[in-house]
């Protein structure tokens, strides 16, 4: 089946890795900046609940580039002669249209025309305040074709001031290769973003730490206080006395970038003691990480994981509040012999 999603500017290559751990026989047609068409052997209930895509829909027909106006007419004809909208429930609806990034209205003939059809097709009543299905005319500057699509999303929830977004979060977290049994670890992990993602994904224990997380200024979440199986500290992750060496299999977390943020020390210096530490708090055989850095420092990080026993897997350049970042993932090295 064909789908249709959006995401965050700079976020293009995360979210194209998480869709092919996620889904089945994942196929990309196109891609731009911040959207996407692919083909997928997964029902549209599962690429609605994926909560890395800003909208997600189905793609029910594509015509050539046209007109909006155009496109409508032709979609009604569509609706009318083929069985796009068989399965289509009784419930209300409405239409949208949005080209080029840009909601826009139809002229009343030819939206009269395109609910009509579907209104006749599926049994159905438009309504114009929403609350049942959503059919979208989509019309996007990079892509030849124009979509009719059914919205699958409502879209993401926005994080808290200064966090990461939720939907970053959990391609961080769907990029450490998740596992039930998994011993997680966010040891710069501030407003909790990255914690909540993983909470929402089975996991065996996570332990929330920050240097802040006592203090007044920073409130740790009580969705993560009250959770089970969730360990709070306020530990220095270069550090972390309360870890036990070799004891976390999968760390992921957002490190100050040494841009932004005052460290006591010199960015290169910090990296090496930070990269000592998750050595020291890694299983042995199966521990992985993901990090989130700036562009800057990823340059030094890059270096240092070979020193750390670990190997840098994959590096995808991204742009995070309109800063150049860089998302890198790896894990153990292999033992030889």
């Amino acid at each position: 089946m064909r789908y249709f999603a959006q995401f965050r500017a700079g976020l293009g290559e995360l979210v194209i890795d998480a869709l092919r751990r996620d889904l089945r026989s994942v196929k990309v047609v196109s891609s731009d900046g911040s959207s996407l068409i692919f083909d997928a052997g997964t029902d549209p209930s599962t690429i609605g609940n994926l909560g890395y895509l800003k909208n997600a829909f189905s793609v029910l027909g594509m015509i050539r580039r046209c007109s909006a106006q155009r496109a409508a007419e032709q979609f009604a004809e569509q609706v009318l002669s083929t069985p796009m909208l068989r399965r289509q429930g009784r419930t209300s609806f409405r239409t949208m249209v949005s080209v080029d990034g840009r909601l826009l209205g139809l002229p009343r003939p030819a939206k009269t025309r395109l609910e009509s059809a579907i209104a006749k097709a599926t049994g159905a009543r438009p309504s114009p305040r929403g609350g049942g299905v959503e059919y979208w005319l989509i019309g996007r500057r990079d892509v030849e074709s124009m979509l009719f699509c059914q919205r699958l999303t409502t879209g993401i929830k926005p994080g808290a001031a200064g966090s990461l977004g939720a939907d970053l979060a959990m391609l961080l977290v769907m990029a450490s290769d998740p596992r039930p049994d998994d011993v997680f670890l966010d040891p710069f992990a501030g407003s909790g973003s990255i914690v909540r993602a993983r909470m929402a994904l089975p996991y065996g224990r996570a332990t929330y730490s920050d240097l802040a997380a006592g203090a007044p200024y920073l409130q740790v979440p009580s969705a993560i206080r009250r959770r089970a199986r969730v360990t709070v500290l306020a530990e220095d992750a270069l550090e972390l006395p309360s870890i036990s060496s070799g004891s976390v299999s999968s760390i992921v977390t957002d490190p100050p970038w040494g841009e932004y943020d005052r460290l006591d020390v010199d960015f290169a210096a910090f990296a090496r003691r930070m990269m000592a530490s998750f050595d020291r708090v890694l299983q042995p055989r199966r521990g992985r990480l993901v990090l989130l850095l700036s562009r800057r420092a990823a340059e030094v990080t890059r270096g240092l994981w070979p020193s750390a026993n670990l190997r840098l897997v994959q590096s995808h350049q991204l742009l995070v509040n309109g800063h150049s970042a860089s998302a890198q993932i790896g894990g153990r090295l292999p033992r030889v012999g």
